[in-house]
């Protein structure tokens, strides 16, 4: 049983900068270092790490040799281990690492073997390297750094007919989703930190070529803060205002690529509206009135349901100057906010006039929602 050497594995790639032997050394450095804290057997590992990519994954190549390059990589591995006098089962177990490598497959890796040399490869997409890579695959192929995404390539990851592959593209369908598939815990410790400054990069680069770093006062509004906790997410925002009058969906909209994720909202003002346009049940409104808690919970359910959203904010309250009592005085508002992990109502007094008081609403309601949204799960 012979060993591979760093000199034999050369020959197998050329100077892509995405797939070449620089990406080899680097995923064999730490699928080695992921073995030795898992207990991975280190000799199928070497031997997976240095065959992983040997026949058609280079960037030159068409994708289609891409798309099938961990199975030609499986069945080369076969020859040069076989070759090299390998046990079956040793070869065995680097052709089943090398096969259930990729993202892009629904061929999960079962054995730790196979999960060490996942959890090395994809580590190699995350952080500063993943960043490098993504734009020098980009660059190599004709597609820019930065392309907005269309509301339909945030929704399902299908582009429309034109729309270019960038590299933040890559980073919304892949990069920001390889953390979460990590296998083995010393994977994760190292993807946390790596996670960090690839998002970081990609949304100060979003940023900069839309031109929001020109007015960060602005951008750091709540509304402006929603969009990319939604989209990163996959969800989709509805709102439901009584009170507010639409100021909610207006603030959402005031930021452009609102679409990718805001569905819309219903301003149902009157008791009818609430019945017909949300489903909230007459005897409720009867019951408790408006402005209440067991009311928004309904409105905020109507919302989701009536525009197919997975995420609403509902607002019913006393503006003023009239129509407060001494159960719900002037400035009374209840908010709730429902997402696919449950649904939370506050109540809330506010000392404004009427103009004021809808505006503490609507911001309250956007804060909240943000404060809400970075406690989901991802």
């Amino acid at each position: 049983m012979q060993p591979l050497t760093l000199d034999e594995a050369r020959a197998w790639y050329d100077d892509d900068p995405t797939h070449g032997f620089g990406h080899i050394l680097r995923v064999l450095r730490m699928a080695e270092f992921l073995a030795q804290e898992s207990g991975a057997d280190a000799g199928v590992v070497r031997a997976a790490a240095l065959l992983h990519d040997a026949t058609g994954a280079a960037g030159h190549l068409e994708s289609a040799a891409r798309g099938e390059h961990h199975h030609a990589s499986a069945a080369f591995a076969r020859e040069v281990l076989a070759a090299k006098g390998w046990p079956e089962a040793k070869i065995a177990a680097v052709e089943e690492a090398i096969r259930t490598h990729r993202f892009r497959t629904g061929d999960p890796p079962r054995t730790l073997e196979a999960q060490v040399l996942f959890d090395a490869d994809k580590l190699d997409a995350i952080g500063a390297i993943g960043v490098a890579r993504a734009i020098a695959y980009a660059v190599s192929h004709g597609s820019p750094i930065y392309a907005p995404p269309s509301a339909q390539f945030l929704a399902t990851g299908e582009k429309i007919p034109g729309e270019p592959h960038s590299a933040y593209h890559e980073h919304l369908f892949k990069l920001r989703r390889l953390r979460e598939r990590l296998f083995t815990p010393a994977a994760r410790a190292v993807a946390a930190r790596r996670d960090a400054v690839m998002r970081a990069y990609f949304e100060a680069l979003a940023d900069e070529m839309e031109g929001r770093d020109l007015t960060p006062e602005q951008w750091q509004a709540p509304e402006a803060l929603i969009g990319p906790l939604l989209v990163e997410r996959g969800w989709r925002l509805a709102t439901a205002e009584s009170c507010t009058g639409g100021l909610i969906g207006s603030r959402i909209t005031d930021i452009p690529g609102s679409s990718a994720y805001f569905a819309g909202g219903v301003m149902a003002y009157a008791y009818d509206a609430k019945v017909r346009l949300l489903g909230v049940p007459w005897a409720v409104l009867e019951a408790h009135g408006a402005v209440s808690e067991p009311v928004v919970r309904l409105m905020a359910a109507g919302a989701k349901r009536a525009l197919a959203a997975d995420v609403a904010i509902a607002v019913s309250g006393v503006a003023g100057p009239g129509g407060g009592t001494r159960e719900k005085p002037v400035g009374t508002t209840w908010i709730a906010i429902s997402t696919p992990e449950g649904t939370w109502a506050r109540r809330f007094v506010w000392p404004h006039d009427r103009i004021g008081n809808k505006k503490a609403t609507a911001g309250q309601a956007l804060q909240w929602l943000v404060e809400v949204l970075n406690a989901a799960s991802r």
